[in-house]
């Protein structure tokens, strides 16, 4: 971890936000500006991020060897926590429980050589095996993930002061599904109400690096496995995702507070 220069851990405070998507397609995008990029799933709770980028996990042995990543592209390599869970059957159960030990044993077993960005994929929510990974990478900075709904701001909220309290800090917040422009009539929708939706995360001051649009494809990316971004470059939802990449950058070289950079 000490040749990486910068580390995110991106969560959420409950499922259904889409995290996972913005992490895949974050990397993708910063990884194309040509700097080094590393993806961790960590989200012990369903790691699915290989399968959105169309290959199976890498098998990890039971020795205390390093685990090389598998590289995805030139400046992206990929590790996740599957490659360590063993004996699934077929209804997805994992025979042998994750141990927070195991947990940690696998983010320090991976050998990433030196990276510029690292983004973790987080389980949902707070309970001890998340604390678990953020005590593992204890410089990393954390990204939220939330859609405009009251609920996921309220939800995010609670969160956001628990790290305060707890002296973690946040780096920014996303917010995913706000709007989709309709392929039939060229409108701009709005699946959620938009008002109250984050109010209750804008009112913490945390930085807001931006918002990522619905779009009906990504469910085809998905299913075909492959990153949104790569098949649909020109899409809004690729111009959000380097909007946001743009601030990551800009952070890291110049070394500005965030909150006079991105002000709410």
């Amino acid at each position: 971890m000490s040749s990486i220069k910068s580390k995110f851990l991106v969560m959420s405070s409950h499922g259904g936000v889409g995290k996972t998507s913005v992490i895949v397609n974050l990397a993708v995008a910063l990884s194309k500006r040509g700097v080094k990029v590393g993806l961790m799933d960590a989200n012990f709770h369903s790691p699915d991020i290989h399968r959105r980028l169309g290959f199976d996990p890498a098998v990890a042995s039971n020795s205390d060897e390093r685990f090389i990543p598998t590289p995805y592209a030139d400046y992206l390599k990929v590790a996740s926590i599957e490659s360590v869970m063993q004996d699934i059957d077929e209804t997805g159960i994992w025979g042998k429980p994750l141990k927070i030990s195991d947990i940690r044993r696998f983010i320090s077993s991976v050998n990433w050589g030196s990276l510029d960005y690292l983004f973790v994929d987080t389980p949902t929510g707070l309970g001890e095996k998340f604390l678990s990974v953020v005590q593992a990478i204890p410089d990393a900075k954390i990204i939220i993930v939330t859609t405009p709904n009251k609920i996921s701001g309220d939800r995010a909220k609670k969160m956001i002061n628990f790290f305060r309290k707890g002296q973690i800090p946040v780096f920014g917040w996303i917010e995913n599904m706000r709007g989709f422009l309709c392929q039939n009539c060229d409108k701009r929708l709005e699946l959620f109400s938009t008002g109250p939706g984050n109010r209750a995360v804008f009112l913490l001051e945390i930085p807001f690096l931006g918002r990522i649009p619905i779009d009906p494809n990504f469910v085809e990316c998905d299913d075909a496995g492959g990153p949104f971004l790569q098949k649909y470059p020109e899409s809004e939802v690729a111009e959000a995702c380097n909007l946001i990449i743009e601030k990551l950058m800009e952070v890291k070289a110049n070394g500005k507070n965030r909150q006079d950079s991105f002000p709410v």
